[in-house]
């Protein structure tokens, strides 16, 4: 009876440090890109934010200047933990919100971000954007 206590007890000690580790790791998990982040180029003739939901996989964009009204929302892509870049899968589909100002731009996109300074950087080949978190009520969406 004394060793059958002494093996629950045991297992109760590495089930409980077993968690105690488990928390530890889930604590320290890598940021990824998500909320609204605000960016512009050409000191500001061009503005426009970005609300990005990782758990969706899914991601608002809205800018203006230049001409250029644009509002693509839910667009789905793919982020790698590794490299830390983002797909967007409709970037070169001529039917996509995005993909038909790329195709029709002859512009590439290619997304990084940097999980510690929280930045996202969008590389249209000509130009780099970097988009930053945005304060509070300072997005365009809400003006398209």
């Amino acid at each position: 009876m004394l060793r059958t206590v002494k093996y629950i007890i045991g297992a109760v000690v590495a089930v409980a440090a077993f968690t105690a580790v488990l928390a530890i790791m889930m604590s320290v998990k890598e940021r990824v890109p998500n909320g609204t982040y605000c960016g512009s180029y050409a000191g500001g003739l061009v503005v426009g934010n970005m609300t990005i939901r990782a758990v969706s996989s899914t991601f608002d964009m809205f800018l203006i200047g230049l001409g250029l009204q644009l509002a693509c929302k839910n667009e789905l892509f793919a982020y790698d933990m590794k490299t830390h870049e983002a797909t967007v899968i409709g970037a070169k589909d001529p039917n996509n919100c995005i993909g038909s100002i790329l195709t029709e731009n002859n512009l590439t996109l290619r997304v990084f971000f940097d999980p510690r300074a929280d930045i996202v950087t969008l590389d249209l080949g000509l130009a780099k954007i970097e988009c930053k978190r945005c304060p509070a009520l300072s997005y365009v969406g809400s003006a398209l």
